[in-house]
């Protein structure tokens, strides 16, 4: 019923999670996976767990232009009706019997409203994580209908896009669980692993910019986590 496709780079904290959590929501959902030729366990953890490899190659660097190619059209030959496309840190809260339901009812896609989970002090479990905060930045639409969309034409960052074909979007509101603060140190080495990383173009268009932010600036930010109001998701 369902096909996910996620890109990754240096997931290996991520992946096993991510895929759990995917086929607990759709025990029998195909899982592809476009590798930007990762250096960590990434990929031998996805293959261990089932998953289709598919790589890409992107001269080591992080390319939005190259995301866009890639989630733009990478659904196009799924043989299910639905498809998720996504990034390792977007688990989506919608089981397959609600996706029956909305589908019955004529919706062609979902859009999600977006949370930061967030890992304020302690060692890091992401089976116990709970706690975030609603971002409205991480509103996406990861979840739609391959055989009534033609194309979902998502923008940079895929926050946005403009999809053609039967358009309904489901009423109800689903959440997608954004797992992106999971502890100071890790935020951290990740801003600065994906900084380093910018294409050209990227740092030219301002595309993922965010990740070239003042270190300092971003642990401070994390050290006021507590005061946006964490609320309990899970």
């Amino acid at each position: 019923m369902v096909t996910v496709h996620l890109i990754t780079y240096n997931e290996e904290l991520m992946i096993e999670f991510f895929v759990k959590h995917y086929r607990k929501l759709f025990p029998n959902c195909v899982i592809k996976v476009y590798d930007n030729y990762s250096t960590d366990e990434t990929v031998k953890i996805a293959e261990n767990l089932g998953c289709q490899i598919n790589y890409y190659d992107s001269n080591n660097k992080l390319s939005d232009s190259k995301f866009l190619e890639i989630k733009n059209n990478c659904w196009k030959d799924s043989e299910t009706d639905w498809v998720v496309v996504c990034d390792c840190d977007e688990l989506i809260s919608i089981t397959e019997e609600e996706l029956i339901n909305e589908s019955n009812n004529g919706v062609t896609l979902f859009k999600f409203d977006g949370y930061n989970m967030v890992n304020t002090e302690g060692p890091l479990n992401l089976h116990e994580l709970s706690f975030g905060f609603r971002d409205t930045i991480y509103d996406k639409t990861l979840l739609f209908n391959k055989s009534k969309i033609n194309d979902i034409n998502y923008q940079p960052g895929c926050h946005v896009c403009g999809p053609s074909g039967e358009v309904k979007y489901s009423t109800n509101i689903y959440k997608m669980l954004h797992y992106k603060y999971l502890g100071v140190e890790y935020t951290v080495s990740r801003y600065k692993m994906f900084a380093d990383r910018l294409s050209d173009e990227n740092k030219r268009m301002g595309w993922s910019y965010h990740y070239a932010e003042n270190e300092a600036k971003l642990r401070r930010y994390y050290s006021e986590m507590n005061s946006r109001g964490l609320i309990k998701l899970i």
